[in-house]
C-alpha cells in the first residue's frame, strides 16, 4: 500500500451523518484535498479495516508483516466523528480501542493525522496516545492535511470559502464515493448509498444555542451557494450516486434567512432552498431525495414563509422523507427550557408538527407519507426532575389525542461535561412508556396491516445489526437460501427508515416490495409481495397471517401430490388454497402469486 490513507470511522454529529448506507461531507472534504492535488491515496471504511486486519491482529505473529505491508505509506488520515450515542444497522462508527489499535500497528515514521468530534471528546476525557508523528487536529481535519501537504508541518486550521467549494466538488468523484463499498453491490447493482451534503455550517442561534449542541459552537452560518451545492450534487450523480439527502444544517428552513444576526427566529427565505429542491429533482439520475433538521420554533413564529417551503419539500422529496424537531424536554421556564438554552417551548413544537402534518401526511409511491417530523428527547438536562418526564409524556400524550403522527421518537442521555446525572430508573421508565404506548400505535397508524412498502433492501440476517462476517459473504446474498428458516432485517433507502423484519431467509442487498404484517415497538414484521404459489417455502407460507403450521403442511402436501402428474402442479393461487382446504386470506391473496 502507497500513497495516504484514509480511513472513513464514521460521523453522527447534530447536523452531520455519515454511518452507512449514509456517506458523510467531512471524509469526503479530506479526499478532495488529496484529489485536488493529485495525491494517490486509497480509502477504506473502518468495516473494511475490520474485515482486512482485525482478525489478522489478534494474532501477533501478524503484526510485523501488517506493519511492512503498511510501512510505504506516505500518511494516514482518520476521521472519528461519533458523538452521538445510537444503534446502527449497518455500520458502526470506530471505537476508541480501534483507534488505538490503528495507531499502534501503523509504522512510527508514517504520519497519522486524526481528526472529528470525537477526537475532541476522547482528548478532553484524558485521551493520550503515546506515539510520535501523531497529530490531532482541532479544527477543520481537511485544512490540516491541505497546510501539511503545503510546508511539511501540522497546525489547525479552517478551510476558506473558496477551498470548501474546491473540496466538495472533488469529494464528489472522489474515492470515497467511487470505492464505498455501498455505491454498487458485488454483481454491478446501484446500492443502498445514501450521500449526504453539508448545505450551511454553524447555527442561527450561534448567541446562545443549545448548551448540549457542538453546532452553535461553529458561529454564525456560513452559507453554501446555491450553484455550489447543486454542481456538487451534479458530480456525486456522474459518481454513479442515486441518492441523496440534503443534510449539514440545523435548520432547512433557515438556510439564507433573513435577519440571522439580529432576530431570535430568522425569517425563513423559500427562494434559495427551493432553487436546490427543484435543482436536484430536475436531474434525472437522482432517485431518493431527503433533508434533514427542522427547528419547530422558527417553523411556529414564521408560518408563511415556512408554508411555502413545506410545499416545496413536499413536492420534490422523495415520500418517508422526516424533519429532526429538536425540543429536548417539555419541562417548561424557568426549569430545564430555560437552564438549557432550549430552541422551542411546546407550544411552539405542536404548531410546527400539526404544519408538518397538513401537508406531508399523503403517501407516496413506497407505501411512506412524502414528510412528517421526528421529535428529540435528551435526558440528563439540568434542572431535570422526575416531572420532567411526566411533563414529556404528557405532551405526547398530547399529540396522539390530536391524531399527529410522529415518523420517529428518538430518546437518548446528553453527552459532554456540565450536565447533572440522571436517574436511570426514571428514564427506563419514561423510555418504557414511550415504546409502548407512543411508538406502537403511531405504527400501527402509520404502516397498517396489509398495507405495501416497496423497494426494501435487506442487510442482516440474525439480528438486525449487521456483522462483519455478514458483508461479501457469497452464502448470505446466494438465491438458494431464500426461504430457509430464519430472520432477515431491512430498511427503504432514506431518512430514519423504519426496520423491516420477514421470518425467513432473504439473500443479502437485494430489494422486495413486501405487506406489512405485524408491529413492534419500532419495527414492523412483513412478508414479500409475489411469492410462486408453486415455489414458495413451507416457511415462507408459515410467515402469511392466516396461514398456521398444519395449514402450511397441507398447502406443501397437496403441492406435492399435484407435482408428480403436472411440471406446474398450480394453475392458480385459489386452486391451490382450494385442493389444500385452507381459507385463502386477504394478504395471502395480495403476495402469493403464479
Amino acid at each position: 500500500m502507497e500513497g495516504w490513507l484514509v480511513i472513513d470511522g464514521y460521523e453522527d454529529e447534530p447536523a452531520a451523518f455519515g454511518v452507512p448506507n449514509y456517506l458523510g461531507f467531512h471524509i469526503r472534504y479530506i479526499c478532495g484535498v488529496l484529489e485536488s492535488r493529485g495525491v494517490p491515496y486509497t480509502y477504506l471504511t473502518i468495516d473494511q479495516w475490520r474485515i482486512k486486519y482485525k482478525q489478522l491482529l489478534k494474532d501477533k505473529s501478524n503484526r510485523d508483516r501488517i506493519r511492512s505491508e503498511l510501512s510505504n505509506l506516505s500518511g494516514t488520515v482518520v476521521l472519528a466523528g461519533s458523538i452521538v450515542p445510537g444503534k446502527y444497522v449497518r455500520g458502526t462508527p470506530v471505537s476508541q480501542r480501534e483507534l488505538d489499535e490503528i495507531i499502534s500497528i501503523i509504522p512510527g515514521q508514517v504520519p497519522i493525522l486524526c481528526g472529528g468530534w470525537a477526537i475532541k471528546n476522547w482528548r478532553y476525557s484524558g485521551w493520550t496516545p503515546l506515539r510520535t508523528n501523531l497529530f490531532c487536529a482541532v479544527n477543520d481535519v481537511d485544512s490540516s492535511l491541505n497546510s501539511f501537504l503545503s510546508t511539511g508541518e501540522w497546525k489547525h486550521g479552517k478551510r476558506t470559502k473558496d477551498q470548501w467549494t474546491l473540496w466538495a466538488h472533488h469529494g464528489s468523484i472522489s474515492k470515497a464515493v467511487k470505492n464505498h463499498p455501498d455505491l454498487f453491490t458485488v454483481d454491478g447493482r446501484p446500492g443502498p448509498l445514501t450521500y449526504e451534503i453539508e448545505l450551511y455550517q454553524g447555527c442561527v442561534r450561534f448567541k446562545r444555542g443549545c448548551k448540549f449542541c457542538i453546532e452553535p459552537k461553529k458561529g454564525v452560518p456560513l452559507w453554501r451557494s446555491e450553484e455550489d451545492i447543486l454542481k456538487e450534487i451534479s458530480g456525486a450523480l456522474d459518481s454513479g450516486v442515486k441518492n441523496i439527502r440534503i443534510g449539514g444544517a440545523t435548520d432547512i428552513y433557515t438556510y439564507r434567512a433573513e435577519g440571522v444576526r439580529e432576530l431570535e427566529y430568522p425569517i425563513p427565505n423559500p427562494e434559495p432552498i427551493n432553487k436546490v429542491l427543484h435543482g436536484a429533482r430536475e436531474d434525472d439520475r437522482l432517485d431518493i431525495l431527503h433533508v434533514d433538521n427542522g427547528n419547530p420554533s422558527i417553523i411556529a413564529e414564521n408560518i408563511e414563509p415556512s408554508t411555502e417551503i413545506t410545499k416545496c419539500l413536499v413536492e420534490n422529496l422523495s415520500d418517508g422523507a422526516v424533519l429532526s424537531f429538536g425540543l429536548e424536554s417539555a419541562d417548561p421556564y424557568p426549569h430545564v427550557h430555560k437552564m438549557n438554552w432550549l430552541n422551542c417551548d411546546p407550544g411552539q413544537l405542536k404548531i410546527a408538527i400539526k404544519h408538518i402534518n397538513d401537508f406531508g401526511r399523503v403517501k407516496g409511491e413506497r407505501g411512506l407519507p412524502k414528510l412528517l417530523p421526528g421529535l428529540n428527547f435528551i435526558a440528563g438536562l439540568n434542572g431535570e426532575t422526575k416531572n420532567s418526564y411526566d411533563l414529556n409524556l404528557s405532551l405526547l400524550e398530547d399529540l396522539r389525542s390530536e391524531g399527529l403522527w410522529l415518523r420517529r421518537i428518538n430518546i437518548r442521555q446528553v453527552e459532554g461535561q456540565g450536565f447533572q446525572k440522571i436517574s436511570e430508573n426514571d428514564f427506563r421508565n419514561f423510555k418504557k412508556k414511550v415504546r409502548e404506548e407512543i411508538d406502537k400505535p403511531l405504527l400501527e397508524e402509520i404502516f397498517p396491516i396489509g398495507s405495501e412498502l416497496s423497494q426494501i433492501w435487506w442487510e442482516s440476517q440474525g439480528d438486525r445489526i449487521r456483522r462483519p462476517e455478514q458483508v461479501d459473504n457469497p452464502v448470505l446474498s446466494s438465491s438458494s437460501i431464500h426461504g430457509k428458516s430464519g430472520i432477515t432485517f431491512g430498511r427503504q433507502i432514506g431518512a430514519y427508515p423504519i426496520l423491516v423484519g420477514v421470518p425467513y431467509l432473504i439473500p443479502l442487498e437485494t430489494s422486495s416490495d413486501i405487506v406489512v404484517t405485524g408491529h413492534g415497538m419500532r419495527s414492523i414484521s412483513g412478508v414479500e409481495i409475489g411469492l410462486d404459489i408453486n415455489t414458495v417455502s413451507q416457511q415462507q407460507l408459515e410467515s402469511i397471517p392466516g396461514i398456521g403450521k398444519k395449514a402450511a403442511w397441507r398447502l406443501i402436501s397437496s403441492r406435492a401430490k399435484a407435482s408428480r402428474s403436472s411440471k406446474i402442479p398450480f394453475d392458480s393461487v385459489e386452486i391451490a388454497f382450494e385442493m389444500a382446504q385452507v381459507d385463502l386470506s386477504p394478504i395471502a391473496e395480495k403476495v402469493l402469486s403464479i
